[in-house]
């Protein structure tokens, strides 16, 4: 398969990837007091206007990562938390038991519910232009914020992040619309030279990038100067 993924990843880099990355764990944190809660767990600021995504970490008590992940203020009171595939157990566990007993903020994992389809690579946003109506410049829609936009009458939570080190955008789509929303990328990605892409290109891009990813580079014994 190493040949195979040598050209997801190149499509990336040079054209337009779109992944699968429904299997992150998505959950909402809820509540008068979501923001004094995050900003006592998060080693990151995330008393952010909401639309903002944050990148943080979550640290131990000797300073170590326990979670790495982002968070989008969507409210006053609400924030959306995605991690990593395979990480909901351990990251939902780690974020309920270091809530203040005091805060009036309440977890919700949502992860059934929203479908995640990255579309990464120096042409993403002509793909994006092409699917919908919204505004999806650079002025409109910087990096490190959340829009919800409307691709095939689906309403979708985009977020301009990047694990891959391109400009892109994880396209969060409720589960029942996801298949309208591919079938639309796909359509409009055929004459851009859209490349499906899986997990194993997300690697090899994210190493290339020098990007880390918790278990594998980082863990509990590293702390963010480390890594």
């Amino acid at each position: 398969w190493f040949d195979a993924v040598g050209e997801e990843h190149r499509a990336c880099r040079e054209r337009v990837a779109l992944f699968d990355a429904s299997s992150f764990a998505k959950f909402l944190l809820v509540g008068r007091d979501a923001e004094a809660a995050l900003s006592w767990i998060c080693a990151n600021d995330v008393s952010q206007p909401p639309g903002r995504v944050v990148y943080t970490q979550m640290l131990n008590a000797r300073g170590g990562i326990e979670c790495d992940l982002t968070v989008t203020r969507l409210a006053p009171d609400t924030y959306y938390i995605v991690t990593g595939t395979g990480f909901a157990t351990h990251d939902f566990s780690w974020i309920e038991r270091n809530l203040p007993q005091d805060a009036e903020a309440r977890l919700i994992d949502v992860t059934p519910a929203y479908a995640v389809l990255p579309v990464m690579g120096p042409r993403a946003r002509d793909l994006l232009a092409q699917v919908t109506q919204d505004d999806v410049s650079n002025a409109a829609f910087p990096f490190g914020s959340w829009r919800t936009i409307g691709i095939a009458g689906a309403p979708v939570s985009a977020l301009r992040v990047t694990y891959v080190g391109e400009l892109g955008y994880e396209l969060h789509v409720p589960t029942e619309l996801a298949l309208t929303v591919y079938e639309a990328l796909l359509t409009a990605g055929k004459p851009l030279g859209l490349a499906h892409a899986g997990y194993r290109a997300i690697e090899s891009l994210r190493l290339e990038k020098g990007y880390r990813a918790w278990g594998a580079d980082i863990g509990p014994d590293h702390t963010p100067l480390e890594a």
